[in-house]
């Protein structure tokens, strides 16, 4: 038995070596220091060689996932969508594509083609803003409208098909799938070839920087890449908690060449440990580098978004004289932040770089190409540019009334001080801040929502919170859990559960491990004295909750379920030991002599 010594009072001289070693059942010898470190190695866990940045594991795997999912890393907030795709980046883009046609009246068919559409929102909401800004001015522009809608993803193509997401606009519309750098190969989705040619506008949004990227840095005999080798944790307890596979089994998923066994490697995305060196620029980034380390003497890293400019060369070489390139993305827009932001990151298991304007604007510029860039930019996370191969003063001037910093000012002024003014608690000035900014935003879902919000559920008006709620979702009922959370809460605060109950479950049906949607489908299954499905509902909330925004409440809930089982169960046995206890206190009757009859009756005669 060991005994605790009283450290307080007992003596300061620690016993001798041996006598330590002993206690410790360790030999008091043993191999010298240099001969104990040869017996040491480390361990490699080793995925994937050194290779390009484009090409590395983790960029293969986005490839693949995107390819995979479709729509659905947007919907569940793996990638930030909103940015661009409120309506407000649509409206602006009809704007320009209007001012750009009265410049150069078009002849025939008016052709547009979008590049990477995601959700497909931003191309919604512009022929929506095109039509009704036709039909204003009385002009035939939206008549001869051909929208050409694309996306590398053949399931995101068949998503917006699922959604009927083009409605009324359908013989506007047509939707294909391409890669951006190869834009000539579109296709629709049984095979059949779309011709481009004579495009009067591109729009390509949040799409350039998942295109193929690199970044290099000058050394003395020129130029080098940086290049990236994948190892996997060599914590086999953590990794045992992503997937059940041994390590023989993630190499064989590695090196197949199936998307359905890579997709499998997604869950351990954020167990892979990176290895970066320097080593020797490849030809696809070779042509591009060069132009980009020509920008700046510094040795820093420097980005060179070659697939971007390959599909960027590719849309102008289809580009009518008088068309026009609108670029809207996320990245360094000065050369002193190409260094610092000079690496890929990660949305869920998606891959990403910025773009480096600079080196876009001198590329193109360097060709024959005006690249405009909008008055005080780069306050904001998205970027514009206009690429233009003519003089075309009205679609510029058009440009700048829409994208220069003023025009933003005016259109999120209004919901930033209402935000501002909830916080502090000031709902009167914050209702009329709201009121401006749905004024200046009518089809903006997100500052619709958000006074929806603010009004149904703060000013717990229900009635005018969920109307607001309806509007919201009349621009936007395809990719928006909190929509319809909002719409449900207005709903159950009015009492009308079994509605509430439905709102929920469209939300539901758009992200089911959506924590938001699973805590309130628990308050109307317990309404319905569902228990089991109020249950399971807080369980996926609980496991989806990693930020710990609705913790307490569905703890709260939990408990409070769990009590109302309970109670259940314990009403249930007081109203059988009721039943029980009357049953027992019957009074007892004397057995009465059964009648005799010369004549069977009914019951006499049935018998056998």
């Amino acid at each position: 038995m060991t005994t605790v010594p009283d450290v307080f009072h007992a003596d300061r001289v620690p016993i001798p070596l041996a006598h330590a070693l002993a206690r410790l059942h360790i030999a008091k010898s043993g191999p010298g220091p240099a001969e104990a470190m040869r017996g040491v190695s480390v361990e490699h866990r080793e995925l994937q060689g050194f290779r390009p940045l484009s090409r590395s594991l983790e960029w293969e795997l986005s490839e693949v996932y995107w390819m995979s999912r479709g729509v659905l890393p947007f919907v569940e907030s793996e990638v930030p969508f909103a940015v661009n795709n409120s309506g407000r980046l649509s409206e602006a883009a009809a704007a320009l594509l209007y001012a750009n046609c009265q410049e150069r009246e078009p002849e025939g068919s008016i052709t547009v083609l979008e590049v990477g559409a995601g959700t497909a929102l931003f191309a919604r909401y512009f022929l929506d803003a095109f039509r009704a800004i036709c039909a204003q001015e009385r002009r035939s522009y939206y008549d001869r409208l051909s929208y050409i809608v694309t996306d590398r993803s053949p399931r995101a193509v068949e998503q917006w098909t699922e959604r009927d997401l083009f409605g009324d606009h359908g013989a506007h519309v047509i939707a294909g799938v391409c890669d951006g750098r190869d834009v000539a190969a579109l296709r629709t989705l049984n095979g059949k070839a779309v011709v481009l040619e004579h495009v009067r506008a591109v729009f390509c949004n949040y799409v350039l920087d998942v295109l193929p990227s690199t970044i290099v840095r000058r050394n003395v005999r020129g130029v080098e890449e940086l290049q990236i080798r994948t190892h996997l944790s060599d914590d086999r307890a953590l990794v045992a908690q992503y997937a059940r596979l041994d390590f023989g089994e993630i190499l064989r998923l590695v090196e197949s060449a199936d998307p359905a066994d890579r997709i499998r490697l997604a869950p351990l995305l954020s167990l892979f440990d990176l290895e970066v060196a320097f080593g020797p620029c490849e030809e696809e980034a070779r042509r591009y580098a060069r132009e980009a380390l020509e920008l700046s003497t510094d040795t820093g890293p420097i980005i060179v978004n070659h697939g971007a400019l390959a599909c960027l060369d590719a849309c102008l070489e289809r580009l009518q004289p008088e068309g026009f390139v609108l670029v809207n993305d996320y990245g360094p827009v000065r050369l002193d932040q190409v260094p610092e932001q000079a690496a890929s990151q990660r949305f869920g298991a998606t891959s990403a770089i910025g773009i480096n304007f600079p080196l876009v604007e001198r590329y193109f510029g360097r060709r024959g190409c005006t690249v405009v860039v909008p008055g005080e930019d780069g306050g904001e996370a998205i970027h514009a540019r206009l690429l233009v191969r003519s003089d075309l003063q009205r679609t510029v001037e058009a440009f700048h009334n829409r994208f220069d910093e003023g025009a933003r000012h005016h259109y999120d002024v209004p919901i930033d001080e209402a935000r501002r003014h909830l916080a502090a608690g000031q709902k009167s000035e914050a209702l009329e801040r709201y009121r401006t900014a749905i004024e200046r935003n009518p089809r903006d879902w997100q500052v619709v929502g958000e006074a929806a919000e603010f009004v149904g559920l703060h000013l717990q008006d229900y009635a005018a919170g969920l109307e607001l709620a309806r509007s919201a979702l009349a621009i936007n009922p395809w990719y928006s859990t909190w929509l319809w959370n909002v719409l449900g809460d207005c709903l159950f605060c009015l009492e009308r559960f079994d509605d509430a109950h439905e709102a929920y479950l469209q939300a539901y049906r758009i992200d089911p491990r959506d924590a938001r949607t699973n805590l309130n489908l628990s308050y109307t299954y317990t309404q319905f004295g569902a228990h089991d499905e109020a249950l399971g509902a807080i369980a996926v909330a609980l496991a989806n909750d990693v930020r710990h925004v609705f913790r307490m409440r569905l703890l709260e809930k939990q408990q409070q379920v769990l009590n109302a089982v309970s109670g259940r169960w314990l009403g249930e046995q007081e109203r059988l030991s009721r039943r029980a206890d009357r049953l027992r206190s019957l009074p007892t009757l004397a057995r009465e002599p059964r009648p005799t009859s010369t004549s069977p009756g009914p019951r006499a005669q049935s018998r056998p």
